[in-house]
């Protein structure tokens, strides 16, 4: 079956929650919509503020994916990662059509303000990628091979925090 398009969720002025699950999306502003699945990055940089309605002088600063980490064919932790080109959405979709468990594709847009300087905005892009390196390292450290999983990484926090990190 070919697919041509996939729906899509974007959260939209809130935060990624550091969670038992992983990094996870939490919003009251949130807004669902289809996309043709050969969309690029700047074609869905352009949609996204359409759909969500922001102010003129404000743009997307960065579209983070939520990646699901599948154990026995169910999502069982999530990680996520900034689309940064093109090639970013080839897997984002791939993800999506196969597997029919998930109903959208999960974005978190973090949203610039123009009219703001940026030393008076919340530095989003370091948390983002501290968060994105640190699960990168420790999945791979705790579950890349078939050695003893139950000890856990040195170095790496993998408890939750149920704080804030993206805002």
């Amino acid at each position: 079956m070919c697919h041509l398009t996939a729906n899509v969720c974007v959260y939209y002025n809130g935060q990624i929650y550091n969670t038992n699950e992983g990094p996870t999306f939490i919003s009251n502003n949130i807004k669902t919509f289809m996309v043709n699945k050969a969309i690029t990055l700047t074609q869905l940089l352009e949609l996204v503020p359409q759909k969500i309605s922001i102010e003129p002088h404000k743009h997307i600063q960065h579209l983070c994916f939520q990646c699901p980490i599948f154990e026995l064919g169910q999502p069982h932790m999530y990680t996520c990662f900034i689309l940064g080109d093109d090639p970013d959405l080839r897997p984002m979709f791939n993800i999506f059509y196969n597997n029919p468990t998930l109903p959208f594709v999960e974005l978190f847009a973090t949203i610039y303000d123009n009219n703001n300087p940026p030393n008076n905005q919340h530095d989003s892009t370091s948390n983002v990628e501290d968060l994105l390196y640190e699960y990168e390292s420790c999945w791979v450290k705790d579950h890349g091979n078939d050695s003893d999983s139950s000890s856990k990484p040195q170095g790496c926090n993998t408890s939750p925090s149920h704080e804030p990190i993206f805002k």
